[in-house]
């Protein structure tokens, strides 16, 4: 995902783990963050939380595969853009994350309840 990003001229970092995501986020302050929801030292979620309390403009991706007990509310809570199932579909990624980079509203202006995520609109699979 990261070298597929890298094609279109973003600037990427990675991380491995939550710990490494909140010191990589408090260097290079990112515009938009693309969480997994599974990592190996905390859940997205308690890493998202975290990176919301640093990044409160920022705009959040989050994916997964397994995503028992996370619900629209919680993403909804801690203002997630868009959600998407692994394997993520690399194209309507990268026209997710340029659109987001490019939109003066960020952070917790993402889809309001009802709405729909650009994953969710005929661009990539929403969860359910």
């Amino acid at each position: 995902m990261a070298g597929y990003l890298i094609l279109s001229k973003l600037e990427v970092r990675m991380a491995y783990d939550g710990t490494s995501a909140l010191r990589q986020a408090a260097e290079h302050r990112p515009r938009v963050v693309l969480l997994d929801f599974n990592l190996p030292d905390m859940s997205g979620i308690q890493l998202a939380k975290q990176l919301r309390a640093l990044l409160p403009d920022a705009a959040f991706i989050m994916m997964s595969a397994h995503i028992d007990g996370l619900s629209e509310r919680t993403l909804q809570e801690i203002g997630m853009a868009a959600f998407v199932n692994k394997p993520v579909p690399l194209g309507p990624l990268r026209k997710a994350v340029l659109m987001l980079v490019a939109s003066p509203r960020l952070g917790r202006d993402g889809p309001k309840h009802g709405e729909k995520s650009w994953f969710s609109t005929g661009l990539g699979g929403r969860r359910r």
